[in-house]
């Protein structure tokens, strides 16, 4: 049996004791009713008959809730439980409350409540030998009655005959009882193995989607260091903004903004699609994006091609998390320039006509272009960063998303610590490498 078979059966037996205490507790009425009933010329019961009954119930009652409490004795609950039921059909019996033979089959029948064969077939057998027991004592009493009118008639006589007559009774009782429960086993266990099945087709299709997941990341951090041996800052710019992203995003939820927008599932989405947002540049001549420096007014418009470039680019990237990626990858591609006061480009939305992944991704991207060496410049000192982006606030970026980098500047600024200690060897051999490349080629110019 597999440990989740164990289980449900477990739970089962709880589930079951629960109903079976209300059945043992609802037997307390029948006393009541009894005496009711005699005292108003219904029935004959004498008061102590009913205060043995009622007795025997409570102390069932009180046993059986006791046991039911504790996890550790749900099946001695179980088999205590049946047994109070078969006594307490017995002790009707055997005073002549109950008639109606086929009432002791009710045990069996309860007891198929809990899939169990073995438990089925031994309380059936238990409960027919108790009922034959409990008619012998009966024909103590019942003799008187019928001696008198019945000619030949003996208590040996009368038993012999109920006895095989409630004998008969149970061979029906037990094919039934046994029959429902095997069948409810078997039902359950094909249920079970089907349950099994589609759990492990599951966990195999999760499996295969987190590694067709992981292996779409890779391409994309692929396609991200292509972009870094064509742009000596690119690289590493996107991965410092991925990093970046994910922070200000989880700050500005922290800060109560955007919350039913910035879901864990989607703030990933967003550090994914960081990696692409700079995609365009692929297309920007190596000798403008590693230009020493700084920018001519028609290569500063050679570069602001890069958004459109890349969003063009994105369409040819196959659909990943259904196309959510995608969406949002080419939104940071196409939007991260735009301003918030609609002084950016390519397009010159402002204000919420902007994607709220490029208005995060617009941060991340300055951020980093301002504390990050350059061909061009030395970086800047995080104080005057933040400086830049208090006095940006509402013009270039939104006013909550400036609130969430000044929130969180010193994890934004422990992140760009580690990228430095990192990179600063590999950054200051490219960065010469580049400078005396350019150097020759002035040299051959002239």
């Amino acid at each position: 049996m597999s440990v989740y078979d164990e289980i449900f059966f477990t739970e089962n037996i709880i589930n079951v004791n629960k109903i079976v205490e209300k059945i043992i507790f609802s037997t307390g009425i029948l006393p009541v009713c009894f005496y009711i009933f005699t005292a108003l010329g219904l029935w004959h019961i004498s008061t102590s008959y009913c205060l043995f009954i009622f007795c025997f119930s409570a102390v069932a009652s009180v046993i059986v809730y006791f046991l039911n409490r504790s996890q550790k004795t749900q099946v001695l609950s179980m088999i205590v439980s049946l047994l109070f039921c078969t006594l307490y059909v017995c002790v009707l019996g055997e005073s002549g409350i109950i008639n109606i033979s086929i009432v002791f089959g009710i045990v069996p029948f309860i007891s198929c409540l809990y899939y169990n064969m073995r438990l089925t077939q031994i309380i059936t057998i238990t409960n027919l030998a108790l009922i034959l027991v409990t008619n012998y004592l009966r024909s103590f009493t019942i003799i008187d009655n019928y001696l008198f009118t019945i000619e030949n008639f003996s208590r040996h006589r009368w038993y012999v005959s109920h006895a095989i007559s409630i004998s008969l009774e149970f061979i029906f009782v037990f094919l039934v009882s046994f029959s429902i429960s095997r069948r409810s086993k078997k039902s359950l266990q094909t249920m079970m193995d089907l349950m099994l099945e589609r759990d492990k087709a599951n966990k195999e299709l999760k499996e295969k989607n987190a590694n067709l997941m992981q292996t779409q990341m890779d391409i994309i951090k692929f396609v991200a260091e292509v972009l870094g041996s064509h742009d000596l800052f690119t690289g590493r710019h996107v991965i410092h903004t991925q990093k970046y992203v994910g922070i200000i995003a989880r700050q500005l939820r922290q800060n109560g903004c955007y919350i039913d927008v910035l879901t864990d599932e989607v703030i990933q989405l967003y550090e994914t699609a960081a990696f692409l947002h700079d995609i365009g540049k692929i297309h920007i001549p190596e000798g403008v994006l590693n230009k020493p420096g700084r920018f001519t007014e028609q290569e500063r418009e050679l570069m602001k091609v890069h958004p459109a470039e890349g969003n063009k680019l994105l369409d040819f990237l196959p659909p990943i998390k259904n196309g959510q990626l995608n969406a949002i990858a080419k939104d940071m591609a196409f939007y991260h320039h735009e301003k918030w006061d609609g002084s950016g480009y390519p397009v010159g939305l402002k204000g919420n006509e902007i994607p709220l992944s490029a208005r995060i991704m617009a941060a991340a991207d300055v951020l980093d272009a301002l504390v990050s060496q350059r061909l061009y410049k030395n970086p800047m000192s995080f104080d005057m960063a933040m400086k830049i982006f208090e006095e940006e606030r509402g013009t270039h970026f939104e006013p909550c998303i400036v609130d969430a980098v000044l929130s969180c500047r010193g994890q934004l600024e422990s992140e760009d610590v580690k990228f430095k200690e990192k990179e600063s060897a590999e950054n200051e051999k490219e960065l010469n490498w580049w400078k005396e490349y350019h150097e020759k080629l002035a040299q051959l110019s002239t």
